[in-house]
Order: structure tokens, then sequence, then C-alpha cells
């Protein structure tokens, strides 16, 4: 069976099973970034020893989350540059296992002032896509508008050993543009940073990420906070989704760091797309204003 030609192929894993080991990482971070990162990296470790190809973090991993109103100026501490400590342990480990992992930072640049919400994804230990979070919430816990400016690309795509994997931000799960975008361009693994919780209801969680799943006919692997940072606590969650609206694999939300590890099967993904559920195909932009 081959896809209709309007709909990406290249990126999509076609050995003789598409079995691939997906997983993701739920974590409370502490206000010491060093000893967050020797943390990360042994449950890296882990991921490795578990036969991981496709490693997804939890939004500003490393760091506590930005400070509720009115923004605080000391926060801006944590601010670090795309190849600083944050990025560089995850790269090491990316090249040391040859696995694809999925960073987010609170990215410092190089302009006086200038920070944005960032999310790496590094395969084989080449950093090989950065994206920038272009929809900013702005609430009273959440006032990440205070703090960072947003990107102005929409979200890509690379090729990690034959799988199209793309990347959105957290509070970006609730813009389906964003996903449609990356699934057009030949995403069959999209991962999500996440920092979501203070009566976010998990139920809404899990629908909104299995629709993307169902919609786009790909895996998205969720990576959440768990803890409480001030008045924010954070649920958990973290799971991967199938095509099907199956979940794949869970968090147990035991209140520890967790890693949480499934197998995919994206061998499945080209005749689903082309034949069992052809949306990308059957899209009609002759309707939609």
């Amino acid at each position: 069976m081959t896809a209709p030609d309007n709909i990406q192929t290249d990126n999509i894993q076609t050995d003789s099973t598409g079995i691939v080991t997906a997983g993701v990482l739920q974590l409370r971070p502490t206000a010491d970034r060093d000893a967050n990162l020797a943390d990360v990296a042994d449950l890296i470790d882990q991921a490795a020893a578990r036969g991981v190809a496709i490693l997804q973090l939890p939004e500003l991993f490393s760091v506590p989350f930005v400070k509720p109103m009115p923004p605080d100026p000391d926060y801006l501490v944590y601010g670090e540059s795309l190849d600083g400590p944050s990025n560089t342990m995850v790269q090491e480990k990316s090249r040391e296992h040859g696995m694809t992992i999925i960073s987010s930072i609170f990215e410092k640049t190089a302009a006086t002032g200038v920070y944005h919400n960032t999310a790496t994804i590094f395969v084989n230990g080449e950093r090989r896509l950065d994206y920038r979070k272009s929809h900013l919430p702005l609430s009273y816990n959440f006032p990440e508008k205070s703090y960072f400016r947003p990107g102005d690309e929409s979200p890509g795509v690379v090729d990690a050993d034959g799988i199209g994997v793309s990347t959105i931000i957290c509070y970006e799960r609730h813009f389906p543009e964003l996903a449609r975008t990356a699934a057009v361009q030949g995403a069959t693994v999209l991962g999500i940073p996440i920092a979501s919780g203070n009566g976010y209801k998990r139920e809404t969680f899990d629908l909104e990420l299995k629709a993307h799943a169902v919609f786009n006919c790909m895996y998205v692997l969720a990576g959440n906070r768990i803890g409480v940072e001030g008045p924010k606590e954070y649920f958990g969650g973290s799971s991967i989704y199938g095509p099907d609206g199956e979940t794949v694999a869970t968090a147990t939300d035991n209140g520890e760091n967790e890693l949480v590890v499934g197998d995919i099967d994206l061998g499945q993904l080209p005749a689903k797309r082309a034949f069992g559920r052809p949306f990308l195909r059957d899209r009609r932009f002759d309707l939609y204003k």
C-alpha cells in the first residue's frame, strides 16, 4: 500500500515491524539545577537500559517553573543559552546512547532581556531542531507572556533514524493547528513538554492529547511535571498516546520522578494514514476560511 501523493511519508519508520520503544519522564524539579540534571541523567541512563529510542522530558525540566504574578525578576537567573548546562547534558546523553531526546529549557538569548521557552530535539547527539514556544499563556499562575517572547516559526520535523519527530510545548496542545502542521510535514511522533495542573482537569488533559493522536494518526509523547511550587500544583499524568486513541503507557503518579516506557508501532501508520484514516488527504481547503 502507498500513501496518496499529498501525504509525506519520507520520515515514517518502514522496517519489518515498525516497533520502537518510546519514553517520557515525569519530574519534580527543585531549585537546584545541578541536582536536577544529575537526576535526569540517571533516568536517561535507565531509559537507555530499557531500549528507549525516543525520550520526552517535561517543560523546563531542570529548573522551577516561572513564578506567578507579579513577575519575579529574580527568576531570570535560571535563563541559559541553547548550549548551556541543561542542553549540554541532554546532548551528551543523546550521543552516548544513540537516542532521540526532546529537551525543554528557559532560554536566555544573546539579546538583552530576551528569553524564550524553547524545546530542542537531539538525535544521536546532534542538535537538530530548536523550537521556541509561539503561543504563550497569561494567567495568575502561568504568566508566561511576562517572561518569554513568543517564537515566530511553526513546528518543524526532523528525521530521527527514519522517524518523523516534531514538538510543540504545553499550552500549545490547545491549538490543533500546530499538531496538524507537524503531521502534514511528516511527523509521526509528536513530543510535548508539559507543566500542567492547578485545576485543569486530568480528563481534559488526556482527551486533548488523544485527539491530536487520532486526528493526525500519530503517536504523542507527553511529559508533565509533578509536585507543588507555591500556588502551582502539577498533576503528572505523563503518558504515551496512540493513533487509535489508546493510552500506550502512563505514569503511576506516585509523587516520585518516574520513567514511563511503551512500544509504539510506527509500521502501521502509512497504511492507516492512506486508507484507514485518510484525514490528511481529505481536507477541504476551499471550505476553510
